[in-house]
């Protein structure tokens, strides 16, 4: 299949969240099976090369993109058999904002140029993709571009992939004109009085519409986790698939060169737990588990429950607590808090660092998710790749992937909790607390993690049956 994937980021190259590592590792797992696909992803000014080469696109330096100007094309590294095609679409009107995202108010604009861009960089390619694969709000609006662009482009499928219901892109209906959409009744597309809601106009013009695990497109269909258009998910029927994210071979302990002992078998975590307590000023051979933490710090992410339930047991010498993220101030200081009140048992740091963020899934022994939802979440994959043992809300993709510690039958990935409250959390914790007293017990339930597939070529072939269906509605 030709299959044009657009997103607004790239891991390692341009991230924020997953959905730069699925840009990352869908496309070149497709590629892999030998379909022919293009990613299409901005040129920001803060886009890391990360060693691979960017060279200019032949006769694509000013290709003109309607009212929105017009854009420049490069292309990321090599491409070859087996391998995707990324482009990077540059406009230092949109994209060099010295950022990924902005809180300005022109957001939505910048999005819009990138996917009126695809159509654009096709023709002038003579390259025709049978589908075309929306990501986010971001590029929400593409089966609006498509048919904007005459009937060659209108009779494209596009699957919209939705990663966060959260975010939706709302903007005010006038600014649709300038996007040259060709819409002489908007009504459709909009949600409420003089707004566009980006992602919930492509969740009703799209040919189908997926998102990142199965339980988080059944709870996204009720009000509690719809954000307001569980009406139009639940009027997708079938066409809203859920399909769980996979992890890339960056992320194998065996092979893992940004940490300092790679190791293949739950005995070769000691070694990056005592670098884990050098690294980040933790008390030395403690005895007890280290509670890691690699996230955003969003109030989605249910730290919240960690005000009244682990101060305790840092004062009982229980567990140590180590912690990487940027986000929320309260969330912020309520980590620097601990991490001065408990010196030597909790540390905090304020950075976005993968060295040391892979330092801590490989030398924590327990990984904290409490997430108030999570449509599918990838530390949680990670720590049970590395050996370090999850504990989640029963949410969205965390319910999907994490199972519960059965000692009796020696079956179970970790612990989960179904009530999002301190006492549910707390119980949980307390449970991998429990187990980590029984060595037989903690080494068999690190191996059933390490042992999890989460790998993207599995995923794709979903994708695969996805796109199919999408090329072959009816059938």
């Amino acid at each position: 299949m030709r299959v044009a994937f657009v997103a607004a980021e790239l891991t390692p190259h341009a991230q924020v969240g997953g959905l730069g590592d699925v840009a990352r590792w869908l496309p070149a797992s497709l590629a892999a099976l030998g379909d022919d696909v293009r990613v299409f992803v901005p040129h920001y000014d803060v886009l890391d090369p990360a060693g691979l080469s960017i060279s200019a696109v032949p006769d694509m330096n000013d290709v003109p993109i309607g009212s929105l100007g017009s854009v420049t094309v490069s292309q990321l590294g090599e491409s070859g058999p087996g391998q995707p095609t990324i482009y990077l679409i540059g406009a230092e009107q949109w994209f060099e904002r010295g950022t990924v995202y902005t809180s300005e108010p022109d957001e939505h604009f910048r999005f819009a140029a990138l996917s009126r861009a695809v159509v654009e960089v096709c023709d002038r390619l003579e390259w025709m993709p049978q589908l075309v694969h929306a990501n986010d709000w971001h590029t929400a609006l593409l089966p609006l571009h498509l048919r904007a662009a005459g009937d060659r482009w209108a009779e494209v499928p596009v699957v919209l992939t939705i990663h966060n219901l959260a975010y939706q892109g709302w903007f005010p209906q006038e600014d649709l004109a300038r996007m040259d959409l060709g819409l002489t009744e908007p009504a459709p597309a909009v949600l409420d009085s003089g707004r566009v809601n980006s992602l919930g106009t492509g969740i009703r013009t799209a040919e189908i519409v997926t998102t990142v695990s199965p339980t988080y497109a059944k709870e996204i269909t009720e009000p509690r986790f719809g954000f307001g258009l569980d009406g139009d998910l639940r009027a997708r029927g079938d066409q809203l698939i859920g399909i769980l994210n996979g992890i890339g071979p960056d992320w194998d302990p065996e092979s893992d060169g940004l940490i300092p002992h790679p190791y293949s078998s739950p005995f070769g975590k000691a070694p990056n737990t005592e670098a884990l307590r050098t690294r980040m000023g933790l008390a030395p051979e403690a005895g007890v588990p280290i509670l890691g933490i690699v996230s955003r710090l969003d109030r989605q992410k249910g730290f919240e429950l960690m005000r009244s339930s682990i101060p305790p047991l840092l004062d009982g010498r229980r567990a140590q607590l180590a912690v990487l993220g940027t986000g929320d101030s309260a969330l912020r200081a309520m980590f620097v808090g601990l991490s001065k009140h408990f010196p030597g048992w909790a540390a905090y740091e304020h950075r976005f660092d993968p060295e040391l963020a892979h330092l801590i899934e490989a030398g924590s022994d327990v990984f904290l998710m409490p997430s108030q939802f999570e449509p599918c979440g990838l530390n949680q994959m990670y720590s049970m790749k590395y050996g370090t043992v999850p504990v989640v809300h029963r949410v969205g993709g965390l319910a999907d992937t994490v199972t519960q510690w059965d000692p009796n039958s020696g079956t179970g990935t970790g612990f989960a909790f179904s009530e999002f409250s301190e006492a549910g959390f707390l119980a949980a914790v307390e449970s991998a607390l429990d187990a980590y007293k029984e060595r037989t017990d903690w080494v068999r339930l690190m191996s059933n993690g390490m042992k999890s597939d989460f790998s993207w070529s599995r995923r794709a072939t979903e994708y695969r049956l996805v796109y199919a269906a999408a090329l072959n509605p009816g059938v």
